[in-house]
């Protein structure tokens, strides 16, 4: 991506947050048949009173305080009020004037160094309901379909001041945002992040790309929008007004939907069911006292307690806390942690990328790869071997074991390898003459020979470790 025009990009992100039920009532956040997890509170019925659940205003809280938010001493609702067809009410209940979180940042790695990310806010909101497109997208289906489930369901929203100049920044953002609010438990990689993203290159209006979903998407939609304005302001052409636009995750392309409203179109007001929450400095520390440990924290024991270094320990964080929770109970089981890391990082996350799922659906656990890294740290199963089997450990579940008998592999004793390195050396002296001459080389002749004879099932390192105290 060329970087001859100056882009300027402010994110505001929308995370579901990991509840059992609704922000402001009863109602399951679960997977059902559309309109049937609904009640006279989500749906906005005439003198329903929302509720404010406890769970995600402390969930919020631990947000606002691991994003290095200040948290104010008294937090209240809104209504943003706005007349769309999923908004039964017509208004949404979320923060404005003070929220959970202001005035924080986060730090991001920027070509070496440190990237300070600030933060404007961030607060709690009701979802509204879903819309299904039929036929096409917002701007071209045959009509709409609604269903009121979604409706209630919990989000924290984290608006970024405009602090980004290209989307691979975003790209950086958007990882360790995730990685943190999957380590205080707060959300789940399967739920959904949606973002509103607002771009413009020097010299230009702003332009709000509304509700993408998905990481991926947001990222094609902000690299599309980025070239989109580049290539008109170097004809220059530039947007004089501000827009908003969507998406199409089909045709990989933003579309103008209308000019972009103001805050003051949206007429905030107090809401006035819900009482504000006063944080005391008890109140305060009971809810942070809980707080799990962050990401950056868990990097920094992986490289103390298990010798890793600072990438490998980054990408087993920042890729799944799954697959760093998955780590660490393979530690309990198999002491070879660098061992256990870099088959983690590598032939593990290959097989699962590969096989489209995450660690969590794997068939795998951390007992069969303890047990699979076992019998290669012990010499029984070559690393060549290990890397075909360990893809069928991941899609089947078995243990090693079976797999080995099925493929009828042996595991070679080291007392049946030496009898075979006996017979090689016999067979080749002359290799065995110019080793002990000087030269290194005849040594990988003579363990290719062993590995042939042994059909290439017994590891390298262990031919290579018998065979030097056999040539003494």
């Amino acid at each position: 991506m060329i970087r001859d025009v100056e882009c300027i990009i402010g994110l505001e992100i929308h995370a579901q947050m990991n509840t059992k039920s609704k922000i402001f009532c009863s109602c399951p956040v679960s997977e059902a048949p559309p309109n049937t997890n609904v009640c006279e509170v989500c749906l906005g019925y005439p003198g329903s009173k929302p509720r404010l659940n406890r769970k995600v205003f402390e969930n919020g809280i631990k947000v606002a305080k691991a994003l290095n938010c200040k948290v104010p001493d008294n937090i209240f609702f809104s209504r943003k009020s706005y007349f769309y067809p999923d908004m039964t009410k017509n208004f949404q209940i979320t923060q404005y004037e003070i929220p959970v979180g202001i005035k924080g940042y986060l730090t991001i790695k920027w070509k070496g160094d440190d990237l300070k990310i600030r933060i404007r806010r961030a607060h709690l909101e009701e979802d509204p309901g879903k819309l299904v497109h039929v036929g096409g997208d917002i701007t071209s289906s045959e009509y709409t379909l609604i269903d009121y489930n979604r409706a209630g369901t919990p989000l924290v929203e984290i608006v970024t001041e405009p602090d980004f100049t290209n989307p691979e920044q975003v790209r950086e953002f958007l990882s360790k945002l995730r990685a943190i609010l999957e380590h205080l438990n707060v959300y789940d990689s399967e739920m959904i992040m949606k973002a509103d993203a607002n771009i413009s290159v020097k010299g230009g209006a702003r332009v709000e790309v509304k509700n993408i979903t998905g990481f991926n998407n947001i990222m094609k939609a902000l690299e599309y929008e980025y070239n989109r304005q580049r290539i008109m302001a170097k004809q220059g052409i530039f947007i004089k007004q501000q827009e908003t636009r969507a998406y199409s995750d089909k045709s990989k392309m933003t579309k103008s939907l209308r000019i972009k409203e103001s805050e003051a179109d949206y007429g905030y007001i107090f809401e006035p069911d819900l009482s504000w929450q006063t944080m005391t400095s008890k109140r305060l520390k009971n809810i942070t006292d809980n707080m799990s440990e962050l990401p950056d924290e868990r990097i920094k024991r992986f490289v103390k307690i298990y010798k890793l270094t600072n990438d490998t320990s980054y990408v087993l964080v920042y890729t799944d806390k799954a697959l760093a929770d998955f780590f660490e109970e393979c530690a309990k089981k198999i002491k070879n942690y660098s061992l256990l890391a870099n088959w983690t990082t590598t032939h593990l996350l290959k097989c699962l990328n590969y096989n489209n799922e995450n660690i969590k659906k794997s068939k795998i656990t951390p007992l069969l790869f303890a047990e699979f890294l076992e019998k290669i740290s012990k010499g029984e199963l070559s690393e060549r071997l290990g890397k075909e089997l360990v893809k069928e450990l991941v899609s089947t579940g078995r243990n090693i074991n079976a797999i080995m008998k099925m493929h009828k592999i042996k595991v070679w004793k080291n007392s049946d390898i030496k009898k075979i390195i006996e017979k090689v050396v016999k067979k080749n002296e002359k290799a065995v003459s110019d080793y002990k001459n000087g030269n290194n080389n005849s040594i990988n002749f003579l363990i290719g020979e062993v590995l042939k004879e042994t059909k290439y099932q017994a590891s390298v390192e262990k031919i290579r470790e018998i065979i030097m105290s056999v040539m003494k």
